[in-house]
């Protein structure tokens, strides 16, 4: 893995200046391996390095350390504000209902053996009168070998079961998932789209969630139907998690000087 990451330092230069120009689109195409970047709110390219090969891989954070990592209401907006903090073991929930799919069975059982420290927060963006606008960012802690396993788990139930069959009160729906590499943003990061169709309540609005590794530390931003939102974050949350936890430079997560 860390020799990898060395071969990869001068592609990494030339992807990191094509982004600052604006020239090269932030998505990898669905077979790249590696890794992911977003524009912040004013629409200016932002990136976030990893820590792979300066960090110890075995190292772990308490919940109370990563509560800490998380970005405050301030960096994230004038109108932004934490409408839920929790502390506790990790849990991954959402994202799709792969029961139906038997090709994922052992990819599931496996998805749920993963155990580590969490903070979670939800988020309001808007101002208080408006509704929408929430987002959930969850940070968890394991071996960078563990949180490498997971995303891997989590890119392989995607191909194995893009399209599953839901059985609900009303009538089966259709869920359809897909997931997609990001460049250039920690030392990995994941797309994750889903849709539901099958009746006028499910239209197959997609919804969007940001898988993102930082050494060991996983980011799950998820973001409901706003994808270019849950990128910024996850990439703010990235710099975040290397300056705060694994002290290796870049931004602490202060407020931008224009928030929106």
């Amino acid at each position: 893995m860390r020799a990898a990451v060395r071969a990869g330092i001068a592609g990494h230069a030339v992807m990191l200046t094509a982004l600052l120009t604006g020239c090269v689109s932030t998505e990898a195409p669905p077979d790249a391996r590696r890794p992911a970047a977003a524009g912040d709110p004013s629409g200016a390219p932002s990136t976030a390095s990893g820590v792979d090969g300066e960090a110890d891989p075995e190292r772990v954070f308490t919940a109370t350390e990563l509560k800490a990592a998380l970005l405050p209401a301030a960096a994230l907006g004038r109108h932004a504000k934490v409408t839920g903090t929790y502390l506790g073991l990790f849990g991954r929930y959402g994202g799709g209902d792969w029961t139906q799919c038997e090709p994922g069975d052992d990819l599931r059982v496996e998805m749920r053996g993963f155990e580590g420290a969490s903070a979670q927060q939800t988020v309001h963006l808007a101002r208080a009168a408006e509704t929408g606008r929430s987002v959930t960012v969850q940070l968890v802690s394991m071996p960078a070998g563990r949180t490498e396993r997971y995303l891997e788990i989590r890119r392989r139930l995607h191909e194995a079961c893009p399209d599953v069959t839901v059985d609900t009160e009303a009538a089966p729906v259709q869920e359809h998932h897909e997931a997609r590499e990001l460049a250039a943003l920690g030392d990995e990061a994941l797309l994750e789209i889903s849709r539901q169709t099958g009746s006028d309540e499910y239209d197959g609005t997609p919804s969007y969630a940001v898988d993102v590794r930082v050494g060991g530390v996983l980011a799950i931003v998820t973001s409901g139907g706003d994808k270019e939102t849950g990128i910024s974050l996850a990439a703010r949350t990235a710099q975040r998690i290397r300056a705060e936890l694994y002290a290796a430079g870049g931004t602490s997560g202060r407020a931008p000087e224009n928030p929106s």
